[in-house]
């Protein structure tokens, strides 16, 4: 991990409240692996509003012109302030932060199921998967049509795919978790990896709960130092039969096994 500046080569808006930035770093693209994220700084030079870091996961890393991405909603001052950077400005961030996945160890088949921005970290994995010969389904859930664009993304990583929208505004009406009881059978053979709200989440955990596919679920929590330091991001994580630990999400994830996640 270290404390960087790049270039922003672009700052697009995506969608309503949706942006993807590009970031010239070549420690970055040499460095970081699929499931890793970054922490930005959202303030200007000197100023200390807001005073924490924001993580963002690495959406997609372009190795031949150095250049990694980040997709980022529009919710607060940080991501309002990275709303306003362009072209030219420098983001100061640290990274490559938390444990990466080893993709190298998964199935022939992966299964991808992202709801909203937790699409984010799978992207990636998408990619790299891809390029390592996996057989990749990506199932994406939205409220609407808000992430359309992104889906000119999956086209180009040539995947199969389906999408689902509440209100029947992009691709299926419905929810991604329905999808994936309904299509149980289709995937019972693929490692999964997930990431979306915590009801969606949940949701899996109860589908996968008795079943003998490989869960692994990328966490979302607020986060200070992003280092392990602060202790602000921990989780609870089952520990034999009746126990639990603590473990914390910026370093000890943010991928996780689903099936032994403890939520509120």
């Amino acid at each position: 991990m270290k404390l960087l500046s790049g270039e922003i080569l672009s700052n697009e808006r995506y969608g309503d409240n949706l942006y993807r930035i590009e970031v010239f770093s070549p420690y970055i693209c040499n460095n970081a692996q699929a499931g890793q994220f970054v922490n930005v700084k959202c303030s200007y030079d000197g100023s200390l509003d807001p005073f924490l870091r924001r993580p963002f996961a690495i959406f997609d890393i372009e190795k031949k012109f150095n250049v990694f991405s980040i997709l980022y909603l529009l919710r607060g001052r940080g991501t309002r302030f990275l709303s306003l950077l362009e072209q030219g400005d420098m983001l100061d961030f640290t990274g490559p932060l938390g444990k990466p996945v080893d993709l190298t160890g998964a199935g022939a088949n992966v299964l991808l199921i992202g709801g909203g921005i937790g699409i984010a970290p799978l992207h990636l994995i998408a990619r790299i998967a891809v390029k390592i010969k996996n057989n990749v389904f990506f199932a994406a859930g939205f409220k609407d049509n808000a992430f359309l664009r992104w889906e000119k993304d999956l086209i180009r990583l040539k995947i199969n795919y389906a999408v689902m929208t509440e209100d029947g505004s992009w691709g299926e009406k419905g929810l991604v978790s329905d999808y994936i009881w309904e299509n149980l059978k289709t995937f019972e053979n693929y490692d999964i990896y997930c990431c979306g709200p915590c009801d969606m989440l949940k949701t899996l955990q109860n589908i996968y709960k008795n079943k003998k596919n490989k869960v692994t679920a990328f966490l979302e929590e607020k986060m200070a130092c992003g280092v392990g330091v602060c202790a602000g991001c921990v989780v609870r994580i089952k520990k034999g039969s009746k126990g639990f630990s603590y473990q914390k999400v910026c370093e000890d994830g943010p991928a996780f096994n689903l099936g032994e996640v403890l939520f509120d």
